[in-house]
């Protein structure tokens, strides 16, 4: 990381490169080449050229990194190639210049063949409820006004108030005594997703405003399944039928089923209000400790590398059990695949924050063999490391100083 310097400082410093033809290192995907710049269009593009070799290797779409020295402080800034020739390369103008640089070594995108692994102790509850094949994350409705959550008994008794009015029949059933039975059952533990027959004379024809739902289609089952669930729900007088998943964690816990027998169908705004209901009722269950007393073993997690350098990683992962886990200061072994050559490394989190329902955990390399060091570092920045590399810090810049 560094310091952002302010958009009239980038303007001034990018037209000084180009009017003194300053030496600026360009480092693509484990490749890297000294250019100058030709000239720029202000917030619209670069030109770049080398003398020391063609540029063909570069191509269009690469994200790219360039490094260069300004009055004795190092600065950088990411750009994308948008065109170019063996001779001369276009890039995007860049949105952000760094200097003060304070990492050891260069943060690269993975290269293609690195796998990253690491096994975590108790993290995982192991609960006799059927698994999903999915893993959800339970939302927070601490703040919600649209349920009674006061208590589940009031919960419960607030969505029967309110559901008893839209159809014939309503049930909760949960897993935790007992195993899917009905095929019904068995496919919405399975899948995770809701099974909802608006009218038995119209299929799996699904409404457009459930889209936001997941829900089961045509593409899930074969053809003779739904010939046969037609026909089941006939002989049992069903006419529309919601099965909604009530889900925890990577489990199915249980499901709300709603039914009318006549000819009326449950509406689009009962299966998003059932739906709504499932996720506070999996949220309320949780918080009076419904899915307590299951045991803990080592889970094993392979997450995505977001990018890599000699000296760390950031990676990222879902799971919520694992932000659980791992804090800041939090120390792990991982392990490092490349082809056949396995790197086991000891890491501690230095970083952690959450976007999107993700969360990312920069990790710093505390202990790593020196001959995995070295491979790791070539197999990065497709050159072998020197001396110079150990001496200087990311884009040749000089260690920071040390206070005392």
């Amino acid at each position: 990381m560094g310091n952002t310097i302010s958009r009239i400082e980038r303007e001034f410093i990018i037209k000084a490169l180009d009017d003194n033809k300053f030496p600026v290192m360009l480092h693509g995907l484990r490749k890297e080449v000294c250019v100058v710049i030709l000239n720029y269009e202000d917030e619209e593009f670069i030109e770049v050229s080398s003398k020391d070799r063609n540029l063909y290797e570069f191509e269009k779409g690469e994200a790219v990194r360039l490094f260069f020295s300004y009055y004795g402080h190092v600065m950088t800034f990411n750009s994308k190639i948008l065109s170019g020739n063996e001779d001369k390369l276009r890039l995007s103008y860049p949105e952000l210049v760094l200097k003060n640089l304070q990492r050891k070594y260069e943060r690269v995108h993975p290269p293609e063949g690195i796998d990253l692994s690491f096994t975590v102790d108790n993290v995982k509850v192991e609960l006799t409820f059927p698994e999903s094949g999915q893993f959800t994350r339970l939302e927070d409705y601490s703040g919600n006004d649209s349920f009674d959550i006061s208590s589940l008994n009031t919960l419960i008794a607030e969505f029967r108030g309110i559901i008893s009015s839209h159809c014939d029949i309503d049930r909760i059933t949960m897993f935790r005594d007992r195993e899917p039975e009905t095929f019904e059952e068995k496919l919405v533990a399975s899948t995770g997703r809701t099974f909802f027959m608006q009218s038995i004379y119209e299929g799996l024809n699904l409404p457009e405003t459930s889209d936001d739902i997941p829900v089961i289609d045509k593409n899930h089952l074969k053809p003779e399944e739904i010939e046969k669930l037609l026909s089941d729900m006939k002989k049992q007088g069903q006419y529309s039928v919601i099965y909604c998943p009530i889900l925890y964690h990577e489990y199915t816990a249980g499901y709300i089923y709603l039914c009318n027998k006549k000819n009326k169908k449950i509406e689009i705004d009962t299966l998003e209000y059932v739906y709504q209901f499932s996720k506070i009722l999996a949220w309320v269950l949780n918080k009076n400790n419904y899915f307590s007393g299951g045991q803990t073993r080592a889970q094993e997690f392979n997450s995505q590398i977001i990018d890599i350098s000699a000296s760390g990683l950031m990676f990222t992962d879902n799971s919520e059990n694992l932000s659980d886990v791992l804090s800041i200061y939090t120390d792990l072994n991982i392990e490092l695949r490349i082809g056949q050559r396995r790197m086991p490394i000891f890491c501690r989190v230095m970083r952690k924050y959450h976007n999107k329902g993700r969360t990312f955990y920069g990790l710093q390399y505390m202990d790593i063999k020196p001959d995995d060091f070295r491979y790791l570092f070539e197999y990065v920045y497709g050159r072998v490391f020197t001396e110079t590399d150990s001496s200087l810090w990311e884009g040749g810049s000089r260690p920071p100083t040390l206070e005392l």
